[in-house]
């Protein structure tokens, strides 16, 4: 198919409006139905499982063949008490809609390590490759908080023993990361076992296979010598990043390093606030709005 192919209608909608313009537009023919943000407010998934808010302003696009007219579709839409005030329709035309996907996504350079989708080549200057795709879980490098934890980790100076936590582990790129920079011992958890399912794929497919995944309970006790770790990376959110100093102070070494992201840079004086009474903290750096936070256990 080429030239115009289809047509797209975009309305403004309230968050609570969303569910129900979206099974009315279907009703009414859309082949497909997405939402977008209008405003600028994070939404993050949510730790008990259920489903994460939408924003409170909306953009609702629905897509139709180029034939088919709109007029009809608004006017229904207004007949089933929907404002249509702001609703826009344009022509689109057809193009390879995985092309377009994939030039979103080149390979990325964090220091001495690449991060590199399957269908591009790794340039010819990288030295450490990690080979990942975007999927369902977290984390492929192009994400601020996740950029800023693959560029420390790449700054990190390894020794023959250091062991490393990545916990929160998503796709399991950070895990990744630390095993393919040279860290000789790896663990990675999280507590969605569709995350560790994902991560261990994904550390196959790197030929990581020796990176130890699972979830949180399943870490060794933490007065073992397995349980605890000379480096720990949690690329979480304020709230379970609050909940899990102890948990981290448990597990890190006397002399380990921990870095903490998926933190929003205003969010950072209450990590502080809690972490300077157990950690040693570093200055903040930052990423766009985001930030990474470093520190130590205190002597």
């Amino acid at each position: 198919m080429s030239g115009e192919a289809w047509r797209t209608l975009s309305l403004p909608a309230r968050d609570e409006e969303v569910e129900r313009l979206e099974t009315t537009l279907q009703a009414l023919g859309a082949l497909a139905v997405t939402v977008e943000a209008m405003d600028d407010r994070p939404v993050f998934d949510l730790l008990d499982g259920s489903e994460p808010p939408l924003w409170s302003n909306c953009c609702v696009e629905a897509l139709f063949p180029a034939e088919q007219e709109t007029e009809g579709v608004i006017a229904a839409l207004a007949t089933a008490g929907f404002s249509t005030l702001g609703a826009r329709q344009r022509l689109v035309a057809d193009q390879d809609w995985q092309a377009a996907f994939r030039a979103h996504f080149p390979p990325l350079c964090f220091g001495r390590l690449w991060v590199v989708p399957s269908w591009r080549e790794p340039p010819a200057e990288a030295e450490h490759i990690l080979h990942l795709d975007p999927g369902m879980a977290f984390g492929t490098g192009t994400h601020p908080t996740t950029a800023l934890c693959l560029a420390w980790l790449a700054d990190f100076a390894w020794t023959p023993s250091t062991r490393v936590l990545d916990y929160g582990c998503g796709s399991g790129i950070l895990a990744i990361a630390a095993a393919k920079l040279g860290a000789p011992q790896v663990a990675a958890v999280d507590i969605d076992p569709a995350a560790c399912e994902v991560t261990r794929e994904n550390a196959l497919r790197n030929e990581c296979a020796d990176i130890t995944i699972g979830l949180p309970s399943q870490l060794p006790a933490k007065d073992s010598e397995t349980g605890r770790f000379d480096v720990i990376v949690a690329n979480l959110l304020l709230q379970p990043i609050l909940a899990l100093r102890d948990e981290f102070a448990a597990r890190l070494s006397t002399r380990g390093q921990l870095a903490l992201s998926g933190l929003m840079l205003d969010q950072v004086p209450k990590v502080l606030a809690v972490y300077d009474e157990v950690f040693e903290m570093d200055e903040p750096r930052s990423n766009a709005d985001w930030a990474l936070l470093t520190g130590r256990l205190r002597r």
